[in-house]
């Protein structure tokens, strides 16, 4: 994101921005903590989904991995990049590296988010149709183009120098890596409430009600994951917007400084993920505790 970065030789004088040695070793543990959590969290988390046959019943275990394997991604790729980035103070290659990996994982988190959403709205509103509609080879597909992707939005960074260009680029990004995606999980999270609710009322077959109160678990699940994302995600926004309208050279330095806090904040929704399954299915918490029990 640092773009300022690019033009080594137009740092303003007397201009007052960098970690000092505290801020570095204190952002570095930051880091550290939040990686291993990602990784640890993300690498157990997997490692139950592939062992919890009553989770792979209840939701559609191939979008929830792909958001799973994001998340693994970015506590293996990002903190130790922002680490890096802290410690030896962004040459030029480390902050293309940067902008391509962080849209590559911000896309991919968002779009499989997205897949989620919609996956569970499918299975509110079409419940006999559901298995016809998601067939196993749609939803592979569906994952390889969010890959695929993810992958294509984030390669223009790696080659793009000019500023106006790269202005464009992070436009474009942000709208179709966070803006659409938040506007299909906000429809469909109101019209998987919606319904859920008005089944509620209606239905009196205890299967019925029974299929009723497991998609709103998974609903509230997934919710609460999106709402996470949302929230951690607003200060890297708020800064990026003050970036993109700032002139002043020594002030975008600074708010250079404040991103990278930001980004910090950002992505330690991947460590909280793994925790949030934890809590909100049992079988899930057993399983695991179950395979940890094989492996001692």
């Amino acid at each position: 994101m640092a773009d300022v970065d690019e033009c080594v030789d137009c740092e303003p004088a007397n201009c007052t921005h960098g970690f000092s040695n505290v801020s570095t070793v204190f952002y570095i543990f930051l880091c550290s903590i939040c990686g291993f959590l990602a990784i640890g969290g993300n690498l157990a988390l997997l490692m139950a989904f592939s062992h919890s046959e009553t989770i792979r019943r209840r939701v559609n275990i191939y979008f929830i991995l792909s958001l799973t394997v994001a998340d693994l991604f970015i506590g293996l790729t990002m903190t130790p990049l922002y680490i890096c980035y802290a410690a030896i103070h962004d040459p030029l290659w480390l902050v293309k590296l940067e902008g391509f990996l962080w849209i590559v994982t911000v896309t991919a988190t968002t779009h499989s988010l997205s897949a989620v959403s919609l996956d569970r709205l499918i299975s509110v509103v079409y419940p006999l149709r559901y298995h016809q509609i998601m067939t196993k080879k749609r939803c592979r597909v569906v994952i390889l183009l969010i890959w695929l992707e993810s992958v294509i939005f984030g390669l223009p960074r790696l080659v793009l120098n000019d500023f106006v260009k790269l202005e464009k680029l992070w436009l474009a990004c942000s709208v179709a890596t966070v803006g659409i995606p938040l506007l299909v999980m906000s429809f469909s999270y109101g019209r998987i409430f919606a319904i859920v609710r008005k089944q509620s009322g209606k239905w009196k077959n205890s299967n019925a009600s029974r299929n009723t109160i497991g998609n709103k678990k998974a609903a509230v699940t997934i919710g609460i994951i999106v709402c996470l994302f949302v929230v951690t995600f607003i200060p890297s926004a708020v800064v990026y917007f003050m970036l993109l309208f700032e002139n002043n050279l020594c002030k975008e330095y600074q708010l250079n400084d404040t991103w990278l806090w930001a980004a910090l904040v950002s992505f330690c929704h991947s460590s909280f993920n793994p925790w949030v399954y934890g809590f909100r299915y049992r079988e899930l918490r057993n399983d695991f505790m179950t395979l940890f029990a094989k492996k001692v």
